[in-house]
Formats: structure tokens, sequence, C-alpha cells
């Protein structure tokens, strides 16, 4: 009998956390973080003590209580007895934080699957950003691209690449006792790379699934028009064609697909892109493994931008050794104040503080993530800082965004596609629409079992 349990992404977006048992078998799909983990419970610097393991975690319900899963040193605090672990994989679909963030706490015998552009994201984000991307030690990690196969005692999985919002995602078909189950992670059809995606429906159907784990994270979206990735450079290139001084953007830096429509949008006009030495990082350390990056240490139409450090007179022993590589980019606020109708900076809510040095003058600011930012309330306090900084410096505000996640028309075609006999939707917060267009659904709940 082929089971399912969702230790997350059961009527919530993200998390995803889902253990498959069949005959002996037992492999995870996905094992990440939920987007609001910890909120309950936790606020600043009201958290929990690294040193303690899982002690807190379990104390209020966070992380599931489960036998022969958790790392020995992360129990030492807990009433959970440490025995050596029986999963058999865990296999990561992409680099999201809701699909991998609990990576750390896992025992680190248990074999780790993901894609080599998905371990390659991770390893440049953890040197950058050590203390909110850590996976953990793992004692056997392995990689897989599009096309392999992955053999897991009787179980065979098939690793098909889709197109998200982060390169190197990929849905999976895993071949059971019961027969094929297909788990799509998060994908689109809209993008730029959706003959990725095209060829993952393809395949899923052809494998004829006895039952889908689909995400739905649009599926309560009503918009009358799903944006395209092209639709959103065309926006940009607009918004600074029009803008009379510099412009400035906010968007995900590991969205490889938004950065070139900024980059053709910039240069089009020409202007030059700036981007801060953690970009530059990211966007070296890529380029091996996405066609058609532009190379930032010789590319004339990337700047990179260096922050006031230490000296306060851009000493390059200022900064770190791998900053210090791209050296020959730098480009500080002095020049960018000198001459802002020539640039387009790319600059997170975080370091806002650069307009201070700045100065911008007709400015233009152009927003390129998700809407939840700009809509959630529990965000207000942040958004009403953003707005409180576009008014004091007189800087228009701009959207120029698309999602990464399928739109609803586009999940009912993904369904209608692959037509599984079955359909459980996951990753949604609107689980009951997906009966409008598929007779046999299977709605799961947190921690209870499915038997399939």
């Amino acid at each position: 009998m082929v089971s399912l349990t969702f230790y997350g992404g059961a009527n919530e977006i993200g998390g995803n956390k889902i253990l498959l048992e069949d005959k002996g078998a037992k492999i995870y799909l996905d094992f990440g973080e939920s987007f609001d983990f910890g909120d309950e419970y936790f606020y600043e610097f009201l958290s929990p003590r690294s040193a303690n393991g899982l002690e807190v975690f379990f104390e209020f319900g966070l992380m599931p209580k489960v036998p022969r899963l958790y790392s020995k040193s992360l129990l030492e605090f807990t009433d959970l007895k440490y025995e050596k672990s029986d999963i058999d994989a865990v296999l990561i679909s992409h680099s999201h934080s809701d699909h991998v963030g609990h990576l750390q706490f896992l025992d680190e015998s248990i074999p780790v699957y993901m894609g080599h552009g998905t371990h390659k994201i991770i390893e440049i984000y953890t040197k950058l950003y050590s203390s909110l991307s850590d996976i953990g030690e793992h004692e056997q990690l392995r990689f897989f691209k599009s096309g392999d196969r992955i053999k897991v005692k009787h179980l065979e999985i098939e690793p098909i690449h889709v197109e998200h919002s982060i390169p190197g995602a990929y849905g999976f078909i895993v071949h059971t006792s019961k027969g094929a189950i297909v788990y799509t992670g998060d994908l689109r059809l809209h993008g730029p790379k959706s003959s990725m995606t095209r060829e993952f429906l393809k395949k899923a159907a052809a494998a004829k699934p006895y039952a889908m784990l689909c995400e739905g994270t649009r599926m309560g979206g009503d918009e009358e028009h799903n944006n395209t990735e092209e639709e959103v450079e065309a926006m940009v290139e607009a918004v600074i064609n029009k803008s009379k001084g510099m412009v400035f953007a906010n968007f995900s830096m590991s969205n490889v697909d938004r950065f070139m429509s900024f980059y053709r949008a910039t240069v089009k006009n020409k202007r030059k892109l700036v981007v801060d030495t953690k970009f530059a990082y990211i966007l070296d350390n890529l380029k091996d493994k996405i066609s058609g990056l532009p190379d930032v240490r010789t590319d004339p139409n990337i700047r990179v931008y260096y922050r006031l450090s230490k000296s306060c007179k851009f000493d390059k022993m200022d900064y770190t050794p791998w900053e210090r590589e791209y050296w020959n980019k730098k480009i500080t606020y002095k020049e960018l104040a000198k001459t802002q109708k020539k640039f387009v900076m790319h600059i997170t809510f975080y370091k806002l503080m650069e307009l201070v040095y700045i100065q911008p003058k007709n400015a233009d600011y152009i927003y390129s993530q998700s809407e939840h930012f700009l809509e959630g309330e529990e965000n207000k306090g942040q958004k009403t800082v953003l707005d409180n900084w576009m008014h004091h410096f007189n800087v228009g505000f701009h959207k120029a965004h698309c999602s990464g996640h399928a739109s609803r028309q586009d999940i009912e075609e993904i369904v209608k596609t692959i037509k599984p006999k079955l359909l459980i939707p996951m990753h949604t917060q609107n689980a009951e629409d997906f009966r409008q267009f598929h007779e046999n659904v299977l709605i799961p709940e947190k921690e209870k079992k499915i038997e399939i």
C-alpha cells in the first residue's frame, strides 16, 4: 500500500514536507519551512536557542515529533530518543526555503538528492547569508539533472526540469507499486523557459499517473490578466525610458529571468545596470550554469556598487577577498550622485540607506517582487517605511511583476493535460477549488496519513 503523510504543504502555501511510503521504502518530497514558521511564538530577538536543538520547536508543535528522522545532536534536549534513521531519501525540487529550509534538522545519514543548479545556488547563498541559508551537514548529498533515473529500493524517480522563478527547479515522477505518482514542485507556464514545464507535462501525462500532487499557490487568484516575463520587461523598459533621473529596482537576486529583463531594458535605454557586491558574486558564480547570463567581470553594461565601509575612504582592503574580485567594476555613491540618469540600480528594502548618500533627483523605483509584500497585513510596517522613503526623496513608484507560480487557468490546463486518476492539492490555501475541474480530488490534512 502506498501512503502519503503531509508534514507541511497541506492547506498552506509553502512548507512542503511530504512523506511517501511504499512497501518498506520511505522518501520525503522536499523538506521545507513554512512562510509563517514560528510567527505565533517568536518575535525579533525572542527566538529559539540554537544550542538547544529541536527542544523549543517540539514544545510548540512547530516540527513533527517523528522518530528516526532527526540529527542526534538536535535531540539532546528533547524527550525524543535518537534512533538510526529509516528514511531512504529526501528529494528536493528547488532551493527556495519553503522547500529546503528544514534540511538542517535531518539525520546526517539520510541521502539528500537535489539538482546540480539547486546545490550551486544553496552554496552561493550559504556563503553570503550563512545564518539564513543553512541546510546542515549531509553525509550523502547526491545530484541529478533532468532525464536521470534515481533508484531508491524498488522506487524509481524521474526528475524533470520545470520553469519557476528560480533556476534549477524540478518536478518528479515517482514510479511506485501502485503506479506513477507525479509531484509538480513549484512551476509556471508563462515564463521565458515555459518549454521546460511543457516537457514535464508531456512526460507526466505519458506515465499515466495514478495520483498527482499539484501546487496551487494562485488558485485563489482571479486576475484578469496573467502577466508574462516579456510583458514585465516591456513595463520596465517604459519606466526607464520616461524617467528623468535614476531608476531603482527591487527584485529577487535569485530570479535570473527578472535580472535579464532589467538588464535588457537597461541596455536598450543606453544606461548601465548597478548591482552590489553580493549580487555580483551570485551572477559570477551562476554564469557557468546558466547560458546567456552576462559576465559581471567584463560586461561594460554592468557596474558593481561598493558601500562605505570601515575607513570610509573606499580602501580596497576594507572589503572581503571575494568582494575585491570585482574592484575593476567599482562604482560608489559619489559617481552615481553626479550622473544619475545614466544608471539603473538594484536595491533591496534593507539597502535603502544608500539613497541618503546618492540623494536621488527625479528618480523612479520599480517594485518587481510578489504583490504579497505590498498587500500583506504582516508587512504593513515595512510598506509604510518604504512609502515614507519614496515620499521623502520624491521618488516615483511603479510595479512590474509576474509570478513564479502557475495561474489558476494554467493549473487547470496542467491537470487536464496530465490526467491523473487522483488529484491531491498542495502548496495552496484553496484546495477545494480543484474540484471545479477534476472529479476525484483528495484534500490532505497535516500529519494525517493518506492511503492511496
